[in-house]
């Protein structure tokens, strides 16, 4: 993979939320999509988003990173990821682990490595939280995800599953 000069890294700042959170709305329209009965977007989820990540921007046990475009002013945040830091159950060996919550990539920006970078981003963020997983899920409905989840390294564990009642 190469470097792509034109596209910089790092951690959001107030004046990213905006776009940050309109990256978000895509990823819960592709969730709502591939199954509404597990994901239906609420009234008011867009500020919601907007509430959450300005009052975790400062929060160490959260990463919301950007992925800005250099040089243009139209759409300068082209690919966003959050993750946080969760408590595992007491049941387990390890007691925290990092989860990715959310992660997008503009369309227009997409099969330039910045999905990898995001998430090794957050591999080294999560490791500096002394933890030693980085959790995410995928969507079975979604192979390039997956790929490129796997691409980065991540490995298949569990398959969740969902009992409609």
């Amino acid at each position: 993979m190469t470097h792509d000069a034109s596209i910089l890294y790092a951690r959001a700042t107030e004046a990213d939320i905006p776009a940050v959170v309109d990256l978000c709305m895509l990823v819960e329209a592709q969730h709502e999509a591939y199954w509404p009965l597990r994901w239906q977007r609420r009234e008011g989820l867009r500020e919601g988003y907007a509430h959450w990540l300005s009052r975790r921007l400062a929060d160490a046990r959260m990463l919301i990173a950007v992925a800005r475009e250099v040089g243009t002013s139209a759409e300068p945040v082209v690919g966003a990821l959050l993750a946080t830091i969760e408590k595992e159950i007491p049941i387990y060996t390890y007691g925290e682990y990092a989860l990715v919550q959310d992660m997008a990539v503009r369309e227009t920006h997409r099969r330039r490595g910045i999905a990898q970078r995001l998430l090794a981003d957050a591999a080294v963020w999560a490791r500096g939280q002394g933890v030693n997983q980085l959790r995410l899920m995928v969507a079975a409905q979604n192979p390039t995800g997956r790929a490129a989840f796997e691409k980065a390294g991540f490995l298949q564990t569990y398959q969740e599953m969902v009992l409609p009642l």
